[in-house]
């Protein structure tokens, strides 16, 4: 048991202490390299190509007032007649 408790305590710090020089290393020797790509990233878009190409078509999404009532109006029937099964049911 003594010798596991070793192993698991000598794993762990090891651990412990690779992770410290990863972030040693990234806060001292490497903490410049990361913005500079982003940088150089931005000036490669060209955002007045954009304009030559097609807006999308849009489709229109407009119901006619009667439409709407009759849909309406056959949903609720729809509804009582339901209610009226389940009701009968139970009777």
């Amino acid at each position: 048991m003594k010798k596991l408790f070793k192993l698991v305590l000598g794993a762990a710090g090891a651990a412990a202490a690779g992770f410290g020089a990863y972030c040693a290393y990234k806060k001292f020797i490497a903490k410049d390299t990361e913005d500079d790509d982003f940088d150089d990233d931005i000036d490669d878009f060209d955002l007045d190509e954009d304009e030559d190409e097609e807006s999308p078509e849009y489709v229109s999404l407009n119901i006619n007032g009667d439409e709407a009532k009759d849909a309406l109006d056959d949903a609720k029937e729809a509804v009582e007649d339901a209610a009226e099964d389940v009701k009968d049911a139970f009777n």
